[in-house]
Order: C-alpha cells, then structure tokens, then sequence
C-alpha cells in the first residue's frame, strides 16, 4: 500500500510527465466507448468493416487511437495497420501497395513490379497479424480513397483471408464519407459498398453533461499512472485531495455547465473533441496544482477563465 506521503513525493517527480498534464491521455467520451464496442462486436467475424464519419475537430484521430489502445489490451497478439488516405489523381494499385508498406516501415527494397509488391504486402501482413492471426485495418480520411482503391484494399483483404487471417477494417472520415459511399453503390460496385460500407455511423464529440461525466469518471476510477502501480490519474494528480474524497466527477455538473453557457452552441452541435476535454482537464490540474489539501474543491471562477482562455486559443 502506497502511503500518503510517499505519494506525494511520486507526483512531484511524475507531474511533468502526468498524461493529463501532458494531453496524451486517451480519454474514453460515450461516443468513444460505442465505437470501441461497435469494432470489439465486429472483430468477432472472420471479415468485417464498419465505417464512422465526424465534422472536422471532433476527435475522429483520437477515437481511433482509443481503438488500438483497447484492441492491444482485449485480443493479445493481434496487427494493426494504420492507413491515412489522402487525395491523389494518379492513384495507382501499386501506390496504394506501397503506401502499406511504408504505413509498417517495411525495411527491405520494395519489389518494382506490381506481382511483387502484392507478394511483399501479402507476406508482410501475415506476419503482422500476430499470433492472433488478426489484422486490424485502421484508415483515417477515408473519404479520401476512390472507389479504385477500395477495390485493391479489397483484393488485399481477400488474400489474406484465403491465408486464414481475421481482417477487420475501421474507416474513419469526414460527411464527404457518406457521399463515398453512394458513389461506391452507384458506380456498379454495391460489393464494395456491402464491404466497407454497408452503414456509416456518426461520431460525435463531447455534447452532454453525461459524456462529460463518463470522462471525469475514467479520470477518477479506470485510469491509470504509472503503468501498474494502481494509482488513478486523479490520485496521482492530487493525492492529498483524493485521499479526502476529491473526484473530479464530483464536480463534472458545474464544469459542463461553465463549458455550456461559455462555449458557442455551433461548437457543441457535434460536440468537443477529446483533445478539447482533455486540455481543459490540463488546465484545471494545472491551476490548482499548489491547493492539493483535503478540503481541496474546483473553483467555478476559475473554470471559467480556463474555458474562456481556451476559446480565445481556438477551443
């Protein structure tokens, strides 16, 4: 059992490094935990896609690293692919080979024909896999890739589950996603629709008290810093205030409610980003770094000049 004080020293030596002061923390919003269900629930199928779209600023890169995250935790041994499309008029099977390949830092000379790069992509992927025989294929800016390189991700997927590979593939994109997917039905390609596409969900940010709640709550109880000392990211944070009975989560209702009347409704139409949530949370730790006590509580003042400031930074 880690005792009061020597706690005190372990923040003082880790609080540079915090993820919440860093902004690194990957934290769990509600829309965060129904993407992550919604691909745990796939990843059961030998074959699967599921494709989600968001407006710009909502958080569609970190909800993908929160996917990753829990699919390193939950299925032991399995390759994750990470794909970030990107417009391009010449758009070529071979491109797209070799983007993968870079996308895993392939270390050898890439094959110059296109029978080659196909061998050297399949044969990379396989060992990727894992020994969970289980490939992850993420994309972000998915809405970027034309229904030409939807058929060679295809035939890619396709080959590697002759070889007896779990494909999973996770699109993340913008609302021109859901114009994709249209194009990809009327074009003649339904398979490819069926495939990647059959439903295009929408990711939203941080909207409600209750999303914000369920964040202070993962800061409080289901986090933790450093990796296994069982210590939560709050009490880490403010061990002293902790140990009195401090919870962020305690004070969410009248953190979301400064942030609701502060904030522009058109800002928390789709909701705040992660990052947006998670610089806020920086700020409070930091500003009351020096009140750490047992009778420690946040001050509405100050969390408003936070979100203030955060707004005149482009919140």
């Amino acid at each position: 059992m880690t005792s009061l004080d020597e706690l005190i020293g372990e923040r003082a030596r880790l609080w540079n490094e915090h993820p919440i002061i860093t902004e690194s923390a990957i934290l769990p919003t509600r829309s965060v935990q129904d993407a992550v269900a919604r691909v745990l629930k796939l990843a059961r199928k030998g074959r699967g896609s599921i494709a989600f779209w968001a407006d710009p600023e909502v958080g569609k890169s970190s909800c993908l690293m929160a996917i990753e995250a829990v699919l390193r935790e939950r299925i032991a041994g399995c390759g994750v692919l990470w794909l970030e499309a990107a417009e391009d008029q010449q758009s070529a099977e071979g491109r797209l080979l070799a983007q993968i390949l870079m996308s895993i830092r392939y270390v050898h000379k890439v094959d110059i024909t296109l029978a080659g790069k196909r061998d050297q992509v399949n044969r990379a992927l396989l060992a990727l896999s894992g020994e969970a025989r289980h490939l992850f294929i993420l994309i972000d800016e998915a809405q970027e890739f034309n229904n030409r390189e939807f058929g060679w991700l295809k035939a890619v997927i396709n080959s590697l589950s002759r070889a007896g590979v779990k494909v999973t593939t996770v699109l993340f994109g913008q609302r021109e996603l859901k114009q994709r997917r249209e194009e990809l039905y009327r074009d003649g390609r339904s398979d490819l629709g069926v495939r990647f596409m059959k439903t295009v969900y929408q990711f939203l940010g941080c909207r409600k008290e209750e999303d914000f709640l369920a964040i202070c709550e993962a800061v409080d109880r289901k986090s933790e810093f450093p990796v296994g000392s069982q210590l939560t990211y709050t009490q880490l944070l403010f061990p002293k205030a902790f140990d009195g009975g401090f919870r962020f989560a305690n004070h969410a209702g009248m953190m979301w409610e400064v942030v609701r009347r502060t904030v522009p409704s058109v800002k928390l139409r789709n909701g705040l980003a992660m990052e947006a949530v998670a610089s806020i949370l920086a700020e409070a730790a930091i500003a009351f770094k020096d009140r750490d006590a047992k009778d420690m509580t946040l001050s509405e003042t100050i969390i408003e000049e936070i979100v203030i400031q955060k707004l005149k930074e482009g919140l």
